[in-house]
C-alpha cells in the first residue's frame, strides 16, 4: 500500500470538509459508537419504548438515558411522541435510509478506486 504523503492528506481532508454526506455519515458513526447509544438505538429498533424501559434494559439513572436520547433526537436518529402522560421513543427510519445510502456510496468509492 502507498504512503499517504502530506499532500494526499490535506487532499482527502479538503475534499471531505467540503462533502456534507461524509460529515452527516462521520457525525452519525460517532454518535452511535458510543455503547450506550448503540443500545438504546437497538432497543428502539425492535419496537418503541418509554423512558422506563430504557432505563431499565440498560440499568442506568434516567438523567444519563436523557443525556443520551436528547443527542439521538438532535440529530433525528429517533423521535418522540406522546403516549397518555409519558413520551414513547422510535427510531427515525429515514434517516437510516439516508445514513445507509451514503454509507453504500463511500465504499463503492472505495472499492472502485485504483490504486
Amino acid at each position: 500500500m502507498n504512503e499517504l504523503t502530506k499532500n494526499k492528506i490535506k487532499t482527502i481532508k479538503k475534499k471531505f470538509k467540503n462533502n456534507t454526506a461524509y460529515k452527516f455519515l462521520q457525525q452519525c458513526m460517532e454518535i452511535i459508537g458510543n455503547e450506550d447509544r448503540f443500545i438504546i438505538l437497538n432497543l428502539l429498533n425492535k419496537k418503541p419504548c418509554l423512558l422506563s424501559d430504557i432505563e431499565n434494559k440498560l440499568n442506568r439513572s434516567q438523567p444519563s438515558i436523557s443525556h443520551h436520547i436528547r443527542i439521538l433526537e438532535q440529530h433525528k436518529l429517533i423521535y418522540s411522541y406522546k403516549k397518555g402522560k409519558f413520551k414513547e421513543y422510535s427510531i427515525y427510519r429515514e434517516t437510516f435510509v439516508k445514513l445507509l445510502n451514503i454509507w453504500n456510496q463511500w465504499f463503492y468509492a472505495i472499492r472502485s478506486r485504483n490504486d
